[in-house]
């Protein structure tokens, strides 16, 4: 078993001779909110096409696969420079289902400049919070990304700031059930930005909230708050592997519900990692240290309890090791190959990832006014 790994780990360093990377691209997105245009009216379209198969065999979660696409097209019209409404669906399918799992509306209007903008509506969700994976999995951006809420975007070159409420479940007087938000607060500072060397210091805020006061539903309210801080540094180099990157991060947990029912009332989290990179592609090392640790939202692999409960492990210790291949077809078009393993040094278990995206997210200018 031992040389197994050390055979593992000798592929994974040298894997980055074969590769190109962040697919899910927050900054193209950040990039085209702000776009600005006047008097036109634009065809969007974002697609995920995705073969995920998670070969879990921990007892904090079970293994699945996950393979289809999601598809939202959407119309966009520039009213002025500033402002713009967008109009379209979201679409989820799975192979193997004769039907879509989500057909939801979309619709979304922002007053925008070159550097903030204010949408309300469907907003944009998962992975361009930016938020690490013990607190947002990544897997969201292909099965649940669809938030509609209010955001507050603010971005410049050393800046990125996102403040969102995602209302994911609105309640009216008498429902047997109870409003479900979650919210927060995601920065990015570059305290360091030349062309050789680059120190960010990322932190973040989120609340989830389970309750409401017009329900009838009996079961107690829930607030979980979480908060993170850290600092990540690259350093860009000429040649093969064109930068080397050092990041950690420390997430706090709190269950803050009046009667809480979590097993752990709070928690905390320890995230480090380096990593190589080459054009888009990178391969990462980590480690996470974790004590009652639990995030309704994050990557279960993370967890020190299981999302039915019925298994804990309040102490987790873990080696990650992460290989992202993906090459920009177009600038519009990105195809990738991702490789995930999780070595649980307490249990001496290894679970894996391994998935194939495509990403295509072209915008089409239909009818300008002359």
């Amino acid at each position: 078993m031992r040389r197994n790994l050390q055979i593992l780990f000798l592929v994974a360093m040298l894997s980055p001779i074969i590769a190109p990377a962040q697919y899910f691209s927050a900054e193209a997105d950040v990039e085209r909110l702000l776009k600005a245009d006047s008097a036109a009216l634009h065809l969007t379209i974002d697609n995920y096409n995705f073969l995920w198969n998670n070969e879990f065999f921990s007892p904090i979660v079970e293994g699945y696969t996950l393979i289809g696409y999601n598809l939202q097209p959407a119309l966009e019209y520039h009213f002025t420079p500033n402002i713009k409404a967008k109009a379209g669906v979201r679409l989820t399918k799975y192979s193997g289902l004769d039907k879509f799992t989500d057909c939801l509306p979309v619709y979304t209007v922002t007053w925008h400049t070159d550097k903030l903008a204010v949408t309300m509506g469907t907003i944009e969700g998962a992975s361009f919070h930016r938020l690490s994976e013990p607190i947002m999995f990544r897997e969201r951006q292909l099965t649940n990304n669809y938030e509609n809420g209010m955001q507050i975007v603010y971005n410049t070159s050393r800046l990125f700031t996102d403040v969102w409420v995602d209302w994911q479940d609105f309640i009216f007087h008498g429902d047997n059930k109870k409003e479900q938000i979650y919210g927060g607060v995601s920065v990015g500072w570059k305290a360091l930005a030349t062309d050789a060397l680059e120190v960010e210091l990322p932190a973040s805020f989120t609340i989830f909230h389970r309750g409401g006061q017009i329900d009838t539903d009996t079961t107690p309210m829930r607030l979980f708050y979480y908060v993170s801080g850290g600092a990540r540094l690259t350093r860009r180099t000429s040649g093969f592997v064109s930068g080397i990157g050092a990041s950690s991060q420390v997430i706090g947990y709190k269950d803050n519900s009046p009667t809480p029912e979590s097993l752990y009332h709070s928690g905390w989290g320890w995230l480090s990692d380096i990593s190589l990179m080459h054009g888009k592609s990178s391969l990462t090392v980590g480690y996470w240290l974790a004590d009652g640790f639990i995030a309704q939202q994050g990557n279960p692999m993370y967890m020190c309890q299981s999302y039915d409960g019925a298994t804990d492990q309040k102490h987790r210790s873990m080696l990650t090791a992460e290989l992202n291949l993906a090459k920009e077809i177009t600038n519009y078009f990105t195809a990738a190959l991702t490789a995930v393993g999780y070595y649980d040094l307490k249990n001496s278990a290894f679970d894996y990832t391994y998935a194939f995206t495509f990403v295509l997210k072209p915008d089409f200018v239909l009818w300008r006014q002359k």
